[in-house]
């Protein structure tokens, strides 16, 4: 057997991004150079367009996009339901924000602006995202990273441990009726190997799997457990880190899911890396893979590739919102860096997914009872390239350190009631409803928001010489609400009559 350069391997798989919302105009891999744009309308170049901009959310309006099947299908075909036909083309990726209006009409109980469409399309400056920014240019990227299903985070995760989801589309109340063999058991039947879920709230390995063989090591909050465990070179063979879905002002949403702020999962990263780093011998035999189960919703430009099924299960409908699914095409791209500093910063463009991990992990430990399925035996490997120690690898005593973005603060109850009170500051009707506010939870947006909300009032108010019933009729097409009272707004706004007896947007 050849000897791997590494004793333990860590997995930090967090939420719902995808590869270009991300990454997009990182400046490496296959990104957005020339921009993409989405119409409100599938194809039709007659209804609205939206380009890719450089400048992410930190926080998502409403739920955020939706990526359920059925949805991811409108967000690659433009259909929810395409024939098989339609099925096996190219997809044109021309659905993002259609998908979206979807999803926002019905968590915002009315029609979304374009402005808050625009959120599918966009991409984060790497300044936003300084922990991820400075992995993915000191370490190795992959820009061919897809998830293994076109869906929800269930499935996706449920590959990530057993490469398949046994004919599951949907997140299923997680409580899937799973009979399959997982990447633990593989490990669990190797004497001197270990495995470790290090969870903050949820631990899918204990829902997903309930009949899995355990022991009182192999489930461990993460808290001081993971920097301990390091410290103390106690990591197991293989370490599997959840982020927390649930919020609280002691720790808040780190998972990325939206529509919590994106800023703790920088945090809970640069923990994981820190902690590694902090450690040299132990940093000298571990690989830290940092991935996403799924898109989210967000818009990529790389249209994913076939693949095979892992194991015959046709996707279950059985549920009246399933739609038919064979298992034979992946799900879009995600972010994926494979950090060490045995590995010099590179960009490696070759097809992987969730699976390919189940595939490495099962190869290079030559575990008993082989591969899991046909995806993961059929997976692209790390192995030969990044795990066995093949003499061309050599390390590198200087790795970045990296910048942890300020963290977003919660509100008090007072400034809460302050900030949902805003919106009844605004000139359209529609618009007067607390959605738009419940997903702020930094004093800094709030005061954004409440800034833009005071800016847009009176502009209405002086547009319309301070008729209300007309303010609530004007509406711009050139520019923004912001902070500041902005005089060619005005001016715009009190043209807009006109212009809509011209037959232009209302």
């Amino acid at each position: 057997m050849a000897k791997l350069l590494f004793d333990h391997f860590v997995v930090l798989m967090l939420e719902n991004r995808s590869f270009d919302h991300l990454f997009g105009y990182l400046g490496i891999g296959d990104g957005l150079k020339g921009g993409a744009i989405n119409y409100l309308k599938p194809g039709d170049k007659t209804s609205p367009a939206f380009s890719s901009r450089e400048g992410g959310d930190y926080t998502a309006i409403g739920q955020g996009p939706s990526h359920s099947l059925k949805e991811t299908n409108m967000q690659l075909f433009g259909v929810t339901k395409p024939t098989p036909a339609v099925a096996a083309q190219t997809p044109p990726l021309n659905g993002f924000v259609a998908s979206f209006r979807t999803a926002l009409q019905y968590d915002l109980k009315r029609a979304p602006t374009n402005s808050e469409l625009q959120q599918a399309m966009n991409c984060f400056d790497p300044v936003q995202l300084p922990v991820l920014s400075t992995l993915a240019k000191n370490f190795v990227l992959c820009d061919r990273w897809f998830a293994d299903v076109p869906g929800p985070t269930m499935p996706n995760r449920a590959f990530m441990h057993a490469a398949t989801s046994q004919g599951y589309t949907y997140n299923a109340n997680w409580k899937p009726d799973f009979t399959c063999k997982t990447l633990y058991d593989r490990i669990n039947a190797k004497p001197n190997l270990s495995w470790r879920s290090y969870y903050h709230d949820q631990d899918d390995i204990v829902e997903l799997y309930p009949y899995l063989k355990k022991d009182a090591t192999n489930h461990v909050l993460f808290g001081a457990n993971f920097v301990g465990d390091v410290a103390g070179d106690s990591l197991p063979t293989y370490s599997f880190i959840t982020p927390a879905f649930l919020g609280s002002a002691q720790q808040p949403v780190n998972s990325m899911h939206a529509p919590a702020d994106v800023r703790p999962a920088e945090k809970l990263v640069a923990d994981v890396y820190g902690a590694l780093r902090a450690n040299p011998d132990v940093w000298k035999k571990t690989l830290l893979i940092v991935l996403f189960d799924e898109h989210g919703g967000y818009y990529d430009h790389v249209p994913p590739p076939a693949t095979v099924s892992p194991d015959g299960i046709a996707g279950r409908t059985d549920q009246s919102f399933l739609v038919p699914f064979d298992f034979k095409r992946l799900g879009l791209r995600v972010p994926a860096i494979l950090v060490s500093p045995w590995f010099e910063p590179a960009v490696d463009s070759t097809v992987y997914s969730h699976s390919t991990i189940v595939g490495s992990v099962i190869e290079a430990l030559n575990l008993p009872g082989g591969f899991l399925t046909q995806r993961d035996a059929k997976a692209n490997k790390l192995t030969k390239q990044y795990l066995v120690d093949n003499g061309k690898h050599s390390w590198r005593t200087t790795t970045p350190d990296l910048s942890v973005p300020p963290q977003p603060d919660n509100l008090d109850a007072m400034q809460r009631e302050l900030l949902n009170g805003s919106v009844n500051l605004d000139p359209h009707p529609s618009q007067r409803n607390t959605l738009r506010t419940k997903d702020i939870q930094d004093p800094a947006q709030a005061t954004a928001f409440m800034r833009t909300q005071i800016s847009k009032h009176l502009e209405h108010y002086f547009a319309s010489k301070g008729k209300p019933a007309l303010a609530a009729k004007l509406s711009t097409e050139d520019q923004f609400p912001s902070i500041t009272i902005s005089p060619s707004r005005i001016s715009e706004l009190a043209k807009s009559p006109k212009r809509r007896a011209q037959g232009r947007r209302p």
